[in-house]
């Protein structure tokens, strides 16, 4: 049962890590053909430094994710 617990933990960590790099990848990376349907009024590096603060962005609300998932683990376990 402890194992179980624990694969279920791992298991649901991985998936949250395939998502957000799912995310990024089908939509923080085409960004710029996005952009553009807007008008050309961003240049490259504007592009580039929205993509760069979405990623950044995605990433810290991984971390947070996976800290506060791994916290309710622990404390599940401590209190048994």
């Amino acid at each position: 049962m402890a194992f179980m617990t624990l694969a279920l933990i791992v298991i649901g960590m991985w998936v949250m890590i395939l998502a957000a790099a799912a995310f990024l990848v089908i939509f923080v990376a085409p960004l710029e053909t996005y952009l553009y349907l807007f008008g050309p009024h961003g240049g490259r590096s504007i592009i580039s430094a929205v993509q760069a603060a979405i990623a950044i962005l995605i990433v810290v609300v991984l971390a947070l994710a996976l800290d506060r998932l791994k916290r309710i683990y622990l404390q599940k376990k401590l209190q048994l």
